[in-house]
């Protein structure tokens, strides 16, 4: 029987950003200026995969994977903020939901990357 892979890892935060830092980033992403509000919090990305610790880390945010595709396993999969908070590996295919405060991670490595 295939099965998914299912593990935890230790808890750890995201990295917050300086304000004006995310402006100029998502001004250059843009090609136009950006502000955002002065209460705002900016975090950064994993530097690492929490299965396997690869640090070939992508945002879970490429339009062309859907759940449909089986690109981002349900598991990993949040109906409303998964392209924030999604990330997958790309040395090993694992994916979790990385939260912005330190809490364990659940990660998934689906049968079909295995």
């Amino acid at each position: 029987m295939v099965t998914n892979e299912i593990g935890t890892a230790p808890a750890r935060g995201r990295p917050v950003v300086l304000l004006v830092d995310a402006e100029r980033d998502l001004s250059a992403l843009a090609n136009k200026p950006i502000e955002l509000p002065p209460n705002a919090i900016a975090h950064s990305d994993p530097e690492t995969c929490p299965a396997c610790g690869g640090s070939e880390v992508m945002w879970g945010c490429d339009p062309h994977q859907t759940r449909d595709r089986h690109d981002i396993h349900p598991i990993v999969w949040h109906e409303t903020a998964w392209m924030a908070d999604s990330f997958i590996c790309r040395t090993c295919w694992a994916g979790w939901i990385e939260p912005d405060e330190p809490e364990p991670i659940s990660w998934v490595r689906p049968y079909w990357r295995v």
